[in-house]
């Protein structure tokens, strides 16, 4: 699988929340963000649509979706992909990964849309519409810049 470990090295993948499809998180996502904070990595299922192919080890972007869009979280995968439950439909299947979100933003702090598809305009931000699209290694290292800068900027 070694070939399948060097398409990933360096990659990114974009993992889509949108609060009106799904918006489960233990109490709140404020409350995830807060827990994060302190030192307490998020460790989830996370639904990368129909994904056969992901590395442990690669960066995960939380995307906001539905909205406010822009990037609100990092994280990095833990699992190949893995066959569960639609989060949506319980009569179809999907692909998850397990993920660990290890820095997450309120949805007032995210990275705008705007500014994303400045700074990396490789991805198509504004057709992003399910989990599990591969950022390639160039544009994930300014991604990775560009969050460095964010949460900077916040203190």
């Amino acid at each position: 699988m070694a070939e399948a470990s060097d398409h990933w090295r360096d990659a990114g993948i974009i993992l889509g929340w949108n609060p009106g499809l799904w918006d489960e998180w233990p109490g709140s996502f404020a409350g995830v963000v807060a827990s994060v904070a302190a030192g307490t990595p998020y460790v989830t299922q996370w639904s990368v649509g129909s994904r056969k192919e992901v590395e442990p080890g690669t960066d995960a972007w939380l995307l906001r979706q539905g909205g406010a869009y822009g990037l609100i979280g990092h994280g990095t995968v833990l699992t190949h992909p893995y066959e569960d439950v639609h989060f949506a439909d319980p009569r179809r299947t999907a692909s998850f990964v397990d993920v660990a979100f290890d820095e997450l933003v309120v949805e007032a702090d995210r990275v705008p849309r705007d500014v994303l598809e400045v700074v990396v305009p490789e991805v198509a931000w504004r057709f992003q519409f399910r989990s599990g699209n591969r950022i390639a290694p160039a544009p994930n290292l300014r991604l990775r810049e560009l969050w460095r800068d964010a949460l900077a900027a916040l203190g």
